[in-house]
């Protein structure tokens, strides 16, 4: 690429990358890439709206790192899907229904 990339093309390397995170079957790995992303690309998606400045060799140089990254998370994400653990708790709680008493709400 030999100039800065254009707003669709930010916001469609964006969106595929959140979508790639969201595709870790392991819920921390998840939401550590998903706010990672958002974290990067925040700065670069505020400038679009005219409230920064960027250079245009930065936001090329940006692109093309993040180009890489984002084939980086699909493998991982598929490794991850190929070697699933276990849910955690948080990933499948089920609803309190019993009234209550010593470990009504760990038994199914």
């Amino acid at each position: 690429m030999s100039g800065a990339p254009s707003v669709a093309q930010l916001r469609t390397l964006y969106q595929n990358t959140i979508t790639a995170s969201s595709r870790f079957s392991s819920y921390n790995f998840s939401q550590y890439f998903t706010r990672r992303t958002k974290l990067a690309f925040e700065p670069y998606l505020q400038a679009e709206n005219g409230s920064k400045t960027t250079n245009t060799e930065e936001l090329a140089r940006f692109y093309k790192d993040k180009t890489e990254e984002l084939e980086v998370i699909r493998r991982s994400a598929e490794v991850n899907r190929m070697y699933e653990g276990p849910k955690l708790v948080i990933e499948h709680a089920l609803p309190i229904t019993a009234g209550g008493g010593d470990g009504a709400e760990a038994s199914p």
